[in-house]
């Protein structure tokens, strides 16, 4: 799920053909969830039964702290082991702020056992989902060739037709002075969203008054632009 430059879904059919020509060609298939975890617990690898060899997953881990953390599977992991053991002494690989700082493990333990729950995705996805489906049916009822993509907690409006195919679409449908007017006119509505293009991401703290509070401004300002 491309996520920096608008959302860009997978079309059917894509992973299962990467996971298929990474093992025909012996290439590892590394999946990085820092942006996809809020797909549910596990991230979007479990929610859509992926089989990567490694797994990634950044500073959502640790509640916004720097830090990752990193799996493989089995086999990799014998092939890993063998690396290590064949390798000169004193070379670690890591360093800087992704090296074992007490303050990221303290944060990841808090982060894994007290917010990334089941629970608290199951709370984030229902309102996640409301918050798509107000937003579209603004944009319908309002005539506007506008789009919403989602995946798990994360919702964003586009101001094009959709759902974008690739990587130039979703740059080429971009309109930053749109945007940016759109972004004032929530503010001066008494709402906030993500500074970057028109993301929004539920949390395990975010209220359904929150979200019809967000869909009624958008509606308000959607109104004044079809008009």
């Amino acid at each position: 799920m491309l996520t920096n430059s608008c959302m860009v879904p997978p079309a059917p059919g894509f992973h299962e053909a990467l996971r298929a020509l990474t093992l025909a060609y012996g290439t590892l298939l590394l999946i990085d969830e820092t942006h996809t975890i809020s797909s549910g617990h596990g991230g979007y690898t479990r929610a859509f039964g992926l089989q990567p060899d490694l797994f990634v997953l950044g500073k959502p881990v640790a509640g916004g702290v720097p830090a990752s953390v990193w799996g493989m599977t089995d086999e990799v992991a014998v092939r890993f082991a063998a690396c290590e053991k064949s390798r000169e002494a004193g070379h670690s690989g890591m360093g800087t702020t992704l090296s074992a700082n007490p303050l990221q493990f303290a944060a990841m333990r808090a982060c894994l056992t007290e917010v990334m729950t089941p629970k608290a995705w199951r709370h984030m996805e229902k309102l996640a989902s409301r918050l798509e489906a107000g937003l579209a049916a603004v944009i319908a009822n309002k005539g506007l060739a506008w789009h919403v993509a989602r995946v798990g907690a994360r919702v964003e409006f586009i101001c094009v037709p959709g759902p974008l195919t690739n990587g130039a679409e979703a740059e080429r449908a971009h309109a930053p002075a749109l945007e940016r007017a759109i972004h004032v006119a929530l503010v001066n509505r008494g709402v906030l969203i993500a500074p970057f293009h028109n993301m929004m991401l539920v949390s395990p703290a975010t209220k359904r008054k929150q979200v019809d509070r967000l869909v009624a401004a958008f509606g308000d300002i959607a109104g004044r632009l079809a008009a």
